[in-house]
């Protein structure tokens, strides 16, 4: 038994020193595979390509996919490192790969783990590039550990967007109160969630403060977004700003003098755009309310109310959009030449009430909410005789959305008796369903023999000419 015993152990001892030999061997044979890939690799055509052209087609590549909805969930460039040593070796070394931060954080601790991490990556391997930063806080009560990464990078903001459900004033006040962001453009701060129903009986409380409270050191602000909570409680300075967004959908309410203090000090301001802002007048009924004077103003958003009209004189105003609007009358503003129309239940009396305040408009966009403007549209006739009256005479654009099919007989006898009446209208615009529609009632090649037609099925970004794209606009 004892030599068994031994020869047992011996063998054993020979196994080990060969499987550690075939180990080795296997190291050995994944080194050379390794080796004869890479320069197996290094004769394709597109390794002859320079570093720098390689670093070009990337960042194209990315840039395209970065609002595509094939986009997945891994990041680009972390897809591409993967695939040779070389293109590991570009990706790491090219800091505009890594410049755009873009993350959802879930609650589950591990995803906060490796974003954190990923955070990490993104500031390390961008170097000295300014930041595009994203950061979506889903359900995440916690967020100090990320602002805590983005603090020191400060210098180096572009655009900053932070969107979170919870009421993190704190923190985020803390992060950006002090914060020196000479490069900083781009700020957009949504907090809290919208009001649902359950809360709609409960009173509204007035905001705290709209002075501003963060980012002294931003001489570079241009664009300003501040959604729920974040209104009322982290105002930047705003007179370098040409583009503001004021999110009012919590329960909250502004007076006329903290709405007036807002646009007062945004002198530069050439676009604006208010979502479901609550406004109250004073109690005095005698107290004249002196309008806010926009001198630049040039492009006007309104959703959910058009009380605002009244407290803003715009001498410059070329385009409004009106969205969600039950009721409308303003005083006239004849500078505006673009109207655009979004689920705007309005009454013949209200449609004759935009006519009246804008009569210079060029180009109108509609939808099926709006039936009774195609009859309102129609030159009246004296007697038989040539047009009188006749709405928007320099009418040249009309833009129509989401068709129905029993308003295609009104839309066609519109554009019929505008055709011959005027001489300034040449263009329709149609999305799918329109053209859909008109299609199927066989007047769509009707129409194109009348005027010339073109698709819009693609909403245009608000305002045009931004240059890049707002992802976090909540009203598109």
């Amino acid at each position: 038994m004892d030599e068994l015993l031994d020869s047992i152990r011996i063998l054993e001892r020979r196994k080990e020193e060969l499987l550690r030999e075939v180990a080795d061997v296997d190291l050995a044979l994944d080194v050379q595979k390794a080796q004869y890939a890479r320069l197996l690799n290094d004769q394709a055509p597109i390794y002859k390509l320079p570093n720098e052209l390689l670093i070009t087609i990337f960042i194209t590549c990315q840039q395209s996919l970065r609002h595509s909805s094939k986009a997945t969930t891994t990041p680009f460039q972390v897809v591409i490192s993967h695939i040779t040593h070389r293109w590991r070796q570009v990706v790491l070394s090219t800091p505009l790969l890594w410049n755009t931060i873009n993350f959802r954080v879930r609650p589950m601790n591990h995803v906060q783990r490796h974003i954190l991490s990923q955070l990490q990556a993104h500031l390390t391997r961008s170097d000295t590039c300014f930041l595009d930063i994203t950061l979506d806080f889903h359900i995440v009560d916690n967020i100090s550990a990320y602002l805590s990464l983005l603090s020191p990078e400060s210098a180096r903001w572009r655009r900053l967007a932070i969107i979170t459900r919870y009421e993190q004033i704190d923190e985020i006040r803390a992060l950006l109160r002090d914060a020196h962001a000479p490069l900083l453009e781009h700020l957009s701060l949504s907090l809290g969630k919208p009001q649902d129903g359950t809360g709609s009986l409960s009173p509204r409380k007035q905001y705290a403060c709209v002075l501003p409270t963060i980012t002294p050191s931003a001489s570079s602000l241009r664009f300003v977004r501040l959604a729920g909570l974040a209104l009322g409680s982290l105002h930047p300075p705003t007179s370098s700003i040409t583009t503001l967004h004021l999110d009012g959908w919590t329960r909250h309410y502004m007076t006329y003098d903290q709405f007036k203090s807002i646009l007062t000090a945004a002198t530069s301001l050439v676009n604006l755009s208010l979502n479901q802002l609550c406004i109250h007048h004073p109690r005095d009924p005698f107290e004249i309310l002196q309008p806010v004077e926009l001198a630049h103003l040039r492009n006007l958003r309104i959703r959910g109310t058009c009380r605002p009209l009244s407290l803003m004189r715009m001498p410059n105003l070329h385009s409004i959009s009106l969205q969600n609007v039950d009721t409308f009358d303003s005083d006239a503003i004849p500078s505006v030449q673009s109207l655009h129309l979004d689920s705007c239940a309005l009454d013949r009396i209200e449609i004759d009430h935009l006519i009246r305040s804008f009569p210079a408009i060029r180009t109108l966009s509609i939808d099926e909410s709006l039936p009774d403007i195609y009859d309102k549209l129609i030159p009246e006739t004296v007697l038989g005789t040539s047009p009188a009256n006749t709405p928007w005479p320099h009418l040249q654009t009309i833009m129509q959305h989401d068709l129905l099919n029993t308003d295609v007989p009104q839309f066609c006898h519109m554009l019929f008796d505008m055709s011959r009446t005027r001489k300034e209208l040449t263009k329709v615009c149609l999305d799918r369903r329109s053209r859909t529609v008109l299609r199927a009632k066989l007047r769509l090649d009707w129409l194109q023999n009348l005027l010339q037609v073109e698709n819009c099925d693609v909403e245009e970004p608000w305002p045009l000419g931004l240059g890049y794209e707002d992802a976090h606009d909540l009203l598109q």
